[in-house]
């Protein structure tokens, strides 16, 4: 037994000495900021143990397509130039490979990123994915609003079905979207039913017009609910031919020119030429003098029969 013992000791004190880094070969990927807003930085960091003459690969997949980004020591040229590689060699022999991403774009940047060793032999082993999300508004000219019928006219007669529509960007965290109307049914029930597809919205208001809708306008809002974003379009106004135009928050506003041809506006208010708001003049001293002329008129009238 103590032969045994005497035959055993020195692997046991090699396996007490060995540097931890020479135990076991592992990968492992996470970034410094997630999410991360659009245009800063972020660093995803890769720590690899035991490398030893094997060949480190850096991946990113979006929407299932895999691209290469780094292999070895530099990388590719493929890459977009916002993309930087550092490595550290640590004390206990691993090594850490930062590699920055400057300026994100929600278009390009956002996916799953993997670090790999791979060996000569063709051994393969795999970090767990480190996911990077990137939180931005839609673009500058969302939402865009439009009439999605054939007819895009915007003089309808009652009872016209009229289909709206609403592309946007979602953005992230996904933005909300709704329909609005600024008729005098104000409480109206817009359903709007939205489909998201490839990272937009597409929401379709199908509406059958009333006379309540007579100089109206259907807008479509994109908002947060903390109030930090809110951007809106609109289509109309509409004029619904035989119906009456009713007084919208002490406004007047009488059928908009014929000739109009525009279809929407980018921040929800009119433009100048969406409708003819109703002035009233202020007649009455004409008015008056008319009276008593004619009165005078007939006086002389009067008075030339009767001598």
């Amino acid at each position: 037994m103590a032969g045994r013992l005497f035959y055993l000791l020195p692997l046991v004190l090699i396996t007490l000495y060995l540097p931890a880094s020479s135990l076991a070969q592992s990968v492992t990927a996470s970034f410094q900021t997630n999410p991360v807003d659009e245009d800063r930085t972020t660093i995803l960091i890769c720590n690899v143990n035991n490398l030893g003459t094997n060949n480190v690969v850096i991946d990113r997949t979006i929407y299932s397509r895999t691209e290469q980004l780094v292999s070895g020591t530099q990388i590719l040229p493929s890459v977009d130039d916002n993309f930087f590689l550092s490595i550290n060699d640590n004390a206990d022999g691993s090594k850490t490979y930062f590699m920055t991403i400057r300026g994100v774009y929600h278009i390009t940047d956002p996916g799953t990123y993997t670090c790999r060793i791979e060996s000569t032999g063709g051994a393969v082993i795999t970090s767990q994915s480190a996911i990077l999300s990137i939180n931005y508004n839609p673009i500058s000219s969302d939402p865009r609003c439009s009439i999605a019928d054939s007819n895009t006219d915007l003089t309808r007669l009652s009872g016209d079905e009229v289909v709206l529509a609403c592309t946007s960007e979602i953005g992230y965290p996904p933005v909300d979207i709704k329909w609005s109307h600024s008729g005098c049914n104000k409480d109206r029930y817009l359903p709007g039913p939205t489909v998201t597809s490839f990272g937009f919205y597409n929401s379709e208001l199908k509406i059958a017009l009333s006379d309540q809708d007579n100089g109206g306008m259907f807008t479509c809002t994109l908002s947060r609910p903390d109030g930090s974003y809110s951007k809106s379009c609109s289509v109309g106004p509409f004029v619904v031919l035989g119906g009456e135009v009713c007084n919208m928050e002490s406004t007047a506003m009488t059928a908009p020119s014929p000739t109009y041809d525009g279809k929407m506006t980018t921040d929800g208010s009119p433009s100048p030429t969406d409708g003819i708001m109703a002035t009233e003049g202020n007649d009455s001293w004409t008015h008056v003098a008319n009276k008593l002329l004619c009165m005078l008129c007939i006086l002389l009238c009067f008075v030339f029969y009767a001598v």
